[in-house]
């Protein structure tokens, strides 16, 4: 009996120590479980990518658009849709269709390839989208140009519409899948469609506003997507264009009338400049090479072309030179106001000054006569250069520059300064009028206030400036002083004494190679010590050409001895500079 007892404890406590076992280890499941909850969807995850990773090679390679298979295969494709469009074609010449249905379907077709191009792009087949929209254009573009010169069913200014409209659709295609195959496919296939049109309807308007209209689809479209190179033989069409129209206007036929003619030159100007201004401006980018050289061809095509044509017709051009200087003075104001203060945007402050420089300068030239011309240039020669002197602005000291030779060139004073130092004059002398003197004086003034500051922030570019004032301003005030002079010292009856005129000058010369030297020594005239010997040279060739040649031993004793003295002081003086 106490066997048995004692055999049922023993079991009982087995069974206890089996059931503590057993739920140990469904405690331990439970924890692995809850783990393996956790970590089964990466583990699916896992499992799934390692799939299509030995699964994708074989569906990548079927569907690798670098593939010959698949350009094959697209390039056949490519080729049954040209044959459908050439099957409507053969079916229009036939009578099986009439020539307006047949042509309606034709651009229904191209449109439906053109839907496939977008659905392909939006599945991410980049290649096929770029056959589709290729099949597409060599449908749609050379029809219009079928429908307009072939069959008569379009007129110029119904394939004009008709050709804006399907690269406007081409364009929204490409764009909206951001396929920049697809908008090279429309520009190459609309250049050479509407240059065929113009070529063989003999109508350049319409045509011209056209790629004018497309040069400035493509330029935003590398502003907002980065495809910038499709600008460039877009913008090169439309300026062939309005050249070409400037001129059929100018012709003895009167091909294309002349206001029209102006309102595309305009046209092309404003649209470039309108939109480089938004990006520049509002949008605060530095301008870009395209956006300097297209501007540069834009203003000489289309502002100088509009005042040509306007000349051409006897009319004085007043509006368009006060819508220049307008223009010119809002340039400078934006240069000044917005530009200027930001550091990161300096080419763009450059590129208004000049344009603003370019754009007084054709205004001023339009609207006042000659005489003022040549005050107002100097006073802003003055101006700008004393602007440079409080500023330092380098654009400031360029102006002063432009501004002092424009006013040399305007005033006459220039052509009368060479004309007094090397002409052989046969009739009465001609003296220098009030303006030259006071051309004379801007010169002086604009190099004083250009010298204010001897180390320039614009370096070697800002002395070149300071060099050409400095030059300018000799050879003027040279050629007054003999202006003056040479009635006084060399009049010989109704004429003047080649001899004593010759002497005359090089005195002159040689007066002012001794005071350019002296001025020179100073630091901040540095630039004046560079035209000593470019002086003597000078010299030296006018005594070998008038000085030996006219001269009597009287007068070639003085002009030698003076030459002499320059050549030793000058270039002592020179050295001496501190």
């Amino acid at each position: 009996m106490d066997d048995r007892i004692a055999r049922l404890e023993s079991n009982i406590e087995q069974l206890r120590s089996v059931t503590d076992s057993l739920q140990q280890r469904v405690q331990a499941l439970e924890v692995n479980l809850q783990g393996l909850a956790h970590s089964a969807p990466d583990a699916f995850v896992g499992a799934q990518s390692q799939t299509e990773q030995t699964a994708t090679p074989a569906g990548r390679a079927r569907r690798d658009p670098y593939d010959p298979i698949v350009i094959l295969s697209l390039t056949g494709r490519l080729f049954l849709v040209l044959a459908g469009g050439f099957f409507l074609r053969a079916m229009t010449e036939a009578g099986v269709l009439a020539v307006p249905v047949g042509i309606a379907l034709a651009f229904a077709y191209a449109l439906a390839w053109l839907f496939l191009s977008d659905r392909a792009g939006r599945g991410a087949q980049m290649t096929s989208a770029l056959f589709h929209a290729a099949a597409a254009a060599m449908v749609a573009f050379p029809l219009v140009l079928e429908a307009t010169t072939k069959f008569n069913v379009l007129g110029v200014a119904g394939s004009a519409a008709v050709i804006f409209a399907l690269t406007a659709v081409f364009l929204v295609v490409a764009c909206r899948q951001r396929l920049q195959g697809v908008a090279w496919v429309t520009v190459l296939a609309a250049l050479p469609t509407s240059l065929a049109l113009l070529l063989k309807t003999g109508v350049m308007a319409p045509f011209a506003f056209y790629l004018i209209a497309l040069g400035i689809a493509t330029l935003w479209l590398g502003y907002v997507f980065g495809w910038t190179l499709l600008r460039w033989p877009v913008a090169l069409a439309a300026d062939l264009v309005v050249v070409g129209m400037t001129l059929r206007a100018l012709a003895p036929q009167h091909q294309d009338s002349l206001p029209v003619a102006v309102l595309m030159q305009l046209t092309l100007l404003g649209a470039y400049v309108v939109s480089i201004a938004i990006r520049t401006l509002l949008r605060n980018r530095n301008v870009t090479l395209f956006e300097i050289v297209q501007t540069a061809a834009a203003l000489v095509l289309g502002f100088g072309g509009a005042v040509f044509l306007t000349r051409a017709t006897g009319a004085v051009p007043v509006m368009i030179g006060l819508v220049s200087l307008v223009a010119g003075i809002a340039c400078y104001g934006v240069a000044f106001a917005f530009v200027d203060s930001h550091e990161e945007l300096r080419r763009n402050v450059y590129f208004y000054t000049t344009l603003a420089l370019v754009l007084v300068l054709a205004g001023l030239t339009l609207d006042l006569r000659q005489q003022w011309l040549g005050v107002v240039f100097a006073v802003f020669g003055v101006l700008a250069a004393v602007s440079w002197s409080r500023y330092g602005r380098l654009y400031m000291l360029l102006h002063g520059a432009v501004y002092v030779v424009a006013a040399a060139i305007a005033s006459g004073t220039l052509t009368y300064s060479v004309w007094a130092l090397a002409a052989s004059p046969a009739g009465s002398w001609v003296l220098p009028g009030g303006l030259m003197l006071l051309v004379v004086i801007a010169a002086a003034l604009a190099a004083w206030f250009a010298s204010v500051r001897p180390d320039p922030e614009g370096g070697g570019v800002a002395s070149a400036l300071r060099l050409i004032i400095a030059t300018v301003l000799v050879l003027v005030a040279c050629g007054c002083a003999a202006g003056c002079l040479a009635p006084v010292t060399a009049s010989a009856g109704s004429g003047v004494n080649l001899g004593a005129l010759a002497t005359v000058r090089t005195g002159v010369l040689a007066a002012a190679v001794l005071l350019v030297a002296w001025t020179g020594r100073r630091a901040r005239f540095r630039e004046w010590a560079w035209l000593v010997y470019p002086l003597l040279v000078l010299i030296g060739l006018k005594m070998v050409a008038q000085d030996f040649k006219y001269s009597r031993p009287a007068t070639l004793f003085i002009a030698l001895a003076l030459y002499g003295a320059a050549l030793i002081v000058a270039p002592r003086l020179r050295r001496g500079r501190e």
